[in-house]
């Protein structure tokens, strides 16, 4: 008894250190010199996050909560932290508790906290949510093209996510998902027609990589970075198994990943 009441104090307490460093680390940043724009603190917040390691699956758990994680991201987590807290430094209210309210809003359908299936799981559900909360503006459908295919990806593999394997009711939230998601418009700019429109892009711009895998829409994120008049990529990458901002060019990269099919490009307003 006295080993297991030590295992959960040792839990607590590692679990409100945590907390107490995310916050500490979150006003930090926020009081970093001011930008004149989004697009520029995007790259300063971004760029105090390069070397940090890739983590994949750091919002799983027990139970469905806000995670605030900020010593370890996948391209997921890298890009909603550094666009909330880049959000929050340019409120009314830059504050720890305003930068957690844009990022519930950004991560949770309705801003509510609801079980694994109001939690946004798709991305281009999540820009939708995002531009519907006049935190960004999708630029894909002035610049690229409609997608033509089912987005359920999730549904047909359930396998690969232990919240739902074996849970139809989670299972059915999250079809009812997808079904609302096919009813709405996705854009992007096909591969073949990047360069045409790359001049369009700019520094802090969140670019979607779109995919050619069944039922996927999207397979990586992240943000672009002009540098010499040429695009880069700051992202948490898995290949390099931590945050950084590509060698080689936004194009280069897109180019020789076969699974990409295009982009999305979204402005952070």
């Amino acid at each position: 008894m006295k080993a297991l009441f030590l295992f959960l104090f040792i839990c607590l307490l590692s679990t409100n250190l945590a907390a107490q460093f995310n916050q500490k680390l979150v006003e930090e940043k926020l009081k970093l010199p001011q930008k004149a724009s989004v697009d520029e603190t995007i790259l300063q917040i971004g760029q105090t996050f390069l070397g940090l390691p890739y983590e994949g699956g750091t919002l799983e758990g027990p139970e469905e909560k806000l995670i605030c994680k900020l010593d370890a991201f996948d391209c997921y987590t890298f890009v909603e932290n550094v666009m909330a807290i880049s959000l929050a430094k340019h409120s009314e209210q830059p504050t720890f508790e305003n930068y957690m309210k844009i990022l519930q809003d950004l991560r949770y359908r309705n801003s509510k906290i609801d079980g694994y299936g109001s939690r946004i799981h798709y991305f281009t559900d999540w820009a939708k949510t995002a531009e519907k909360n006049n935190y960004l503006k999708d630029l894909s459908p002035i610049l690229g093209v409609k997608m033509d295919k089912p987005i359920n990806f999730m549904s047909q593999h359930r396998n690969l996510y232990p919240s739902f394997a074996k849970d139809d009711k989670v299972l059915e939230d999250i079809i009812l998902m997808e079904k609302k998601l096919a009813k709405k418009a996705i854009y992007h700019i096909k591969k073949e027609d990047y360069s045409t429109y790359e001049p369009a892009i700019k520094t802090g711009d969140i670019i979607a990589f779109t995919s050619t895998v069944a039922g996927l829409d999207v397979n990586h994120e992240g943000f672009a970075v002009r540098k010499n008049g040429k695009l880069y990529l700051m992202h948490a990458s898995i290949e390099k198994k931590k945050v950084i901002i590509s060698e080689e060019t936004l194009q280069q990269y897109l180019m020789r990943i076969k699974k990409h099919a295009g982009v999305m490009v979204l402005r952070v307003s």
